[in-house]
């Protein structure tokens, strides 16, 4: 069972011990999915499933979804850990480079509010909407303006991603896992915010991170 004392050595091999029975599992269900996303009028569409694998009590969220009526189907699953009342969801990006995306409680919270706007979503259900909106991210370093807690968070709050539904504060950090060539970067989701709701300086900082990552392309 993955714990939140785990480190990502212990993190990755659980997943990874997991993952057959993962893929077999969303391929058993996509069949009952794509049925269910072919009955709905309104899109984007998403069809979810809680999966707890008895061996380990892992638990798991399968997902579907579909951006409009004539759009292809795309699959993933994602990981729920508790530690004591808090609870994150978890991600594993295999391409380019192995990642591992940590959601906060208070970053899905802060997605809700700020962005989806529907208080009745469940947290599984916005964590679902968030992966599958925001697929493309833009890595960016940031500063004091864009992050007025950075010195508080010290030198892992100095980046976060640039998404199509906004901004994603973060903190990270690399760890080498045992057996792959290259390191796994981690990075924990602290909070949310969409460009609209960003103070005008915040937003003349964030178009001034962008224009320098453009140039040391």
């Amino acid at each position: 069972m993955i714990v939140a004392n785990m480190n990502i050595h212990e993190v990755y091999a659980n997943l990874m011990s997991e993952m057959q029975k993962l893929n077999w599992k969303r391929d058993a269900l996509s069949r009952k999915a794509i049925n269910e996303l072919k009955k709905t009028t309104e899109f984007p569409a998403y069809v979810m499933y809680d999966y707890k694998i008895p061996a380990s009590n892992n638990q798991y969220i399968i997902y579907y979804y579909c951006e409009h009526p004539y759009g292809p189907v795309v699959s993933s699953f994602l990981f729920v850990m508790f530690d004591g009342n808090k609870r994150y969801v978890i991600k594993w990006i295999d391409k380019p480079v192995p990642e591992v995306h940590i959601l906060t409680s208070h970053f899905v919270q802060r997605y809700k509010e700020r962005f989806l706007k529907q208080p009745e979503l469940t947290a599984n259900e916005v964590a679902v909407r968030y992966f599958s909106r925001n697929s493309v991210m833009k890595p960016m370093n940031i500063d004091e303006r864009i992050n007025k807690h950075i010195k508080k968070y010290g030198e892992f709050a100095g980046e976060g991603f640039l998404v199509q539904d906004g901004f994603c504060f973060k903190l990270s950090d690399e760890e080498t896992v045992e057996g792959e060539q290259q390191p796994v970067r981690v990075s924990v989701f602290t909070t949310f915010m969409p460009r609209d709701e960003m103070s005008e300086s915040q937003r003349e900082a964030l178009f001034d991170a962008c224009i320098k990552s453009l140039t040391q392309l």
